[in-house]
């Protein structure tokens, strides 16, 4: 025991002799810290909304090959059993995940046991469940169209409940190669998917090279991909992407998950516009705000509640001119605008003032509706409004007076989101919007005298 108790005598020992050899190791020593470095707000991870993912379901398990035999039967008679059922992959929409960060590429289900003697089964190979965001959409490369575990009520896949969720991914078809020598050919299908038709778009891309003289034509293997072949939109909602083997190998899947958020209104604006100072005042939803660019990297969700109505609010990360071309943020959460029912623009009334480099209001919107209009046409089509932030700066209000006289066709409302001023009038209105008010209206860029 006495030589357990002076081993903290000698490790002090051991400390003083390399202090006196090397005065650094007492720097480094002291300064040592058990409390993590803080990251800054630049540095948190980004949001992932699409992802690739391999699914295989489990192979299933061997059978027995078995006789009972007995006294009064010396042939015997076979009594193996089959083998297990191989597990599905599942993924399954949950509130608890914000994007596919916590995924892995390769998932396989469990395979199931084998048989035994006296007829029995083997075990089923355990499922491998995969939980996705609300708002996922699930594209088809490679395998078995997904087909629904649990039922919902189509009152929940209901397209027009669902703005754009039938839509055809332009944004992928653009990113297909092009060169003189390739051709595309495109065929629209119907599949149906536990009982709910869903409409996906398979698109053939054949690559081929021009014609040699010495070799002859060479080509290069047909890449199929089917968009938008189902969706998960309900808590709770399971769709099996991988069927376990009956007697023989699992199923396999190529898949591209892809998020589009589901929010009955989307902010959108330039960066710095104080989008999530707006998303708190309206909400009061706990966000990052800082006086810097690009504060916002994924989309915030914050709920508006009246006392019949609850309206979802999502707060899309910032745009710029050029977004479509991948500036920026690039087009990296347009996609998220395609689920919304009602457009709020918000607008920095003070980003011209003061000598500073920003646009003045007028162009902003500008900017935003043709940015939504590149990325798919008719995205702005939708009851808009527009919110004047930052009425309290020095100036603001001629500011404001002249954004009234260039925007038309859409109401305007002029806030301080810090201070909470006007905010009342931005809920009312939203409310309207979202109601189905008839004297809604969309924000085109007709409307915008620049």
């Amino acid at each position: 025991m006495w030589i357990a108790r002076a081993k903290p005598l000698l490790q002090l020992q051991t400390i003083r002799r390399r202090c006196s050899k090397s005065p650094c190791y007492v720097f480094s020593f002291l300064s040592y810290s058990d409390v993590p470095n803080k990251k800054s707000p630049l540095q948190e991870t980004r949001m992932r909304d699409r992802f690739n993912l391999y699914a295989k379901g489990g192979d299933g398990g061997n059978g027995s090959t078995s006789f009972r035999r007995s006294r009064h039967d010396r042939r015997g008679k076979p009594d193996g059993g089959n083998g297990g059922r191989g597990g599905d992959v599942i993924l399954e929409c949950s509130t608890a995940v914000w994007d596919f960060s916590g995924l892995q590429n390769h998932v396989n289900a469990g395979r199931g046991g084998h048989g035994t003697s006296k007829n029995k089964i083997g075990t089923r190979g355990e499922d491998k469940i995969l939980q996705v965001p609300i708002g996922t959409v699930i594209h088809l490369k490679k395998g078995e169209i997904p087909s629904m575990l649990e039922h919902c009520s189509s009152a929940d896949l209901d397209p027009w409940e669902l703005p754009g969720s039938l839509s055809t991914d332009q944004s992928e078809v653009d990113q297909l190669p092009s060169s003189k020598n390739t051709s595309m050919a495109e065929k629209v299908k119907s599949t149906h998917v536990a009982g709910h038709l869903s409409f996906c778009t398979e698109i053939t891309v054949d690559q081929s090279s021009g014609m040699n003289q010495a070799t002859g034509p060479q080509s290069e293997p047909t890449e199929e991909i089917s968009y938008n072949v189902a969706e998960l939109t309900e808590e709770g909602q399971r769709m099996i992407v991988a069927n376990g083997g009956e007697g023989g190998l699992g199923s396999e899947a190529v898949l591209v998950l892809e998020l589009k958020s589901i929010a009955d209104v989307g902010l959108v604006g330039m960066p710095n516009a104080g989008k999530s100072t707006l998303l708190g005042a309206i909400s009061r939803a706990k966000l990052a705000i800082g006086h810097y660019a690009f504060t916002t990297l994924r989309p915030n969700l914050g709920n508006l509640n009246f006392d019949d109505l609850s309206i979802t609010v999502a707060d899309i990360p910032g745009l710029i001119k050029g977004a479509h071309q991948n500036r920026g943020l690039g087009h990296t959460f347009l996609r998220h605008i395609e689920r919304t029912k009602v457009l709020a623009y918000v607008v920095d009334l003070a980003a011209a003032l003061d000598g500073r480099k920003g646009n003045p209001p007028w162009e902003q919107l500008r900017d935003l509706v043709l940015e939504l209009e590149h990325h798919q046409g008719g995205l702005s089509n939708r009851p808009s409004l527009v919110v004047a932030n930052k009425i309290d700066e020095t100036g603001a209000e001629d500011v404001f007076r002249e954004l009234e006289k260039r925007v038309e066709g859409v109401p305007i409302y002029r806030v301080c989101a810090v201070l909470e001023e006007g905010i009342s009038e931005v809920k009312a209105g939203l409310k309207l919007l979202v109601n189905g008010d008839e004297n809604s209206s969309s924000l085109n860029i007709e409307n915008i005298r620049c």
